[in-house]
This record gives structure tokens, sequence and C-alpha cells, in this order.
């Protein structure tokens, strides 16, 4: 998979020998180009079927040629330090080209070429285009930042949005998508197009791309009472604050690394009664970059952009007698 050619174009004038090593190391094949005796320059490795999940998630789609590459660009302290493509070539099974310490002052271009050659030796029936379907994980649930296979996630589906606070959360437990078309417009509205709904049990959540940020979305009659998370007895969260969207009394609060930012509103006017609509962002890792150190704080304009959307939604389907 090491292809010696695309060596021989990029090494400049350093005439040192290279030679390919092959091991097997906790049960995956490896193989090593190694640059007079002692530098490691590139690795091609069998992945752990078990890793292959975060690789995608993680990765940011690259074209190899015209077959599909995830690729990790590593930055410490404002600088690359690493790069690893993963070329998949199952929905279990796939090949990952890494840079090896003594390469890392260079750009990616240099793995891309490596993988691009080694992705040119697989069987063409076994790699992806580009935009191929290469995991269980259907349509927008290919971007749910989550470590699962995409066995609990579909796509949202429309749904007609019930009549009552009482009826919409009693719907809301029984099929995230009403959840999802509580929320639907509000969201597009206000973050944009590029979310997209999709149903999980119990949770509908909205997904991007790039996976700058994640929002999870909820109106259900099995949740605890918005009071419970104002009063936080294991002192989880910090910023707590009682607010009003549209007519009904809410809570906002935040993690403690400023990653996550919660709104809980009750649809019964009563923060002690059962049930809630919720709201919750959080930053999560720019699909491709892997950096450290990062701001994890949510930006100011999306906790507002949170509180419009909760205040819209409680205004729309919950305003009135309950």
């Amino acid at each position: 998979m090491i292809d010696l050619a695309v060596y021989d174009r990029r090494k400049g004038g350093d005439t040192r020998p290279v030679a390919r090593e092959p091991k097997v190391k906790y049960g995956r094949k490896m193989c090593t180009l190694v640059r007079d005796g002692y530098e490691a320059l590139v690795y091609a490795e069998d992945v752990d079927p078990g890793h292959l999940v975060l690789h995608r998630v993680m990765g940011a789609v690259v074209d190899l040629g015209g077959v599909k590459g995830y690729q990790v660009e590593t930055r410490r302290e404002g600088r690359l330090d690493g790069c690893a493509i993963t070329v998949p070539a199952s929905f279990q099974r796939a090949v990952r080209f890494e840079l090896g310490l003594q390469s890392r002052s260079k750009d990616c271009g240099l793995l891309r070429d490596f993988a691009t050659a080694g992705a040119a030796k697989l069987p063409r029936d076994l790699v992806y285009p580009p935009e191929g379907q290469d995991s269980a994980r259907v349509g927008a649930c290919a971007d749910w930042v989550a470590t699962g296979k995409g066995e609990t996630c579909d796509p949202a589906v429309e749904v007609e949005v019930p009549t009552g606070a009482e009826t919409i959360i009693a719907a809301g437990a029984a099929d995230p998508n009403v959840e999802c078309a509580v929320f639907r417009g509000a969201v597009k509205m206000a973050f944009g197009q590029d979310f997209a709904p999709i149903a999980t049990p119990g949770a509908c959540y909205f997904v991007e791309s790039k996976h700058r940020l994640q929002i999870e979305a909820g109106a259900t009659a099995n949740g605890g009472p918005p009071g419970e998370w104002l009063a936080d007895p294991n002192k989880t969260f910090e910023d707590h604050k009682q607010l009003t969207f549209g007519e009904s009394p809410g809570v906002t609060l935040s993690g403690n690394d400023d990653s996550e930012f919660l709104i809980y509103a009750s649809p019964s006017g009563n923060l002690d009664a059962r049930g809630h609509v919720r709201l919750l962002i959080s930053t999560q890792r720019e699909r491709g970059i892997d950096e450290w150190p990062r701001s994890r704080a949510i930006p100011a304009t999306d906790v507002g952009k949170a509180l419009a959307v909760m205040d819209f939604v409680m205004a729309t389907h919950f305003r009135g007698p309950r």
C-alpha cells in the first residue's frame, strides 16, 4: 500500500535509502516506510473495526483520485503536528495512512499523495466514491457526533405538530419525529439550512456536516421537571438562570467548560411539574481538525440563537390555556 514511486517524487535531494517494514501489532497488519534504518516516515495499517466509526465522525471527507477518504489534521500550539487519512473498504474495514514522527513538519499533501496511490491499489469493488454510502448511517445520521453505528438513528420525517401542550409532549414521548417537528422551523430560521434533523430514541438532533455545533431538542412528557435542572443538586452545571419563554417559565444553564448551553422550559407553566421542552447546544471538534489547545466555549451569537429558538417554540406551540 505504500508506493515507493510517491517517495521518489517527494524526497527532494535526500538520497538516503528507504525500506518498507511489515509487521503485525495487536492483531492488526501494519507497514512502515523507514528511511536510513530508523526514521519512520509513513504508516499504513489495518483499522480496528471498533475505531472506524470515530474515524468517520472525526475526519473530513477527501477525494483520493475518485476514492473516498477521511482526513484528520493534527495541530498543536497552532502548528501542524501530524496527519492521518482513513480509506474505508467496507462498513467495518479500512486502511489508515499516517505520517510518521519524522514527517510531521510537512503538510498533509504529502500523505494525500501516499493515500491516493495506496487507494488505487485496492480493488474498485472495495472502495467508495467520495459521495458514496460507506456506513450503516443513513443520510444526515452520518453527521451525528456519536460513537454508535447508526442503528438507533433515522433521518427525521415531517409530521404534523399536534395542538395543545399536553398532546404535544405526549406525542413527543412516543415519537422523536414530533420533537423534531416542534423545533424544525425555528432551528432552520435561527441556525440556517445546513442543520438537518435526525430522530433517535427519546431525542431529536439537528446536525451539520462540519460538526462544529450540535443541537439536541425535545418536547416530552417523560422528561424531568425543569425545576430539577435549576436546583442542580450535584452542581453539574453553572450560570443557572430562570427566564420566561413565550408565556412559559424556563431555566438556562451552562456546562462547566462552556461547551454546552442548556434550556429547559415548562409546557405546563409549572417548573416543578414533570415534562419539559428542551434545547441543548454543544460545540464539537471541527471535522478534519484535531487542535490543542482549542476553545470549547459556545459563541455568544449561538447562545442568542438558542434563546430565540426556544422563545419562538414556546410562543408558537405552548401559548394559552394548559
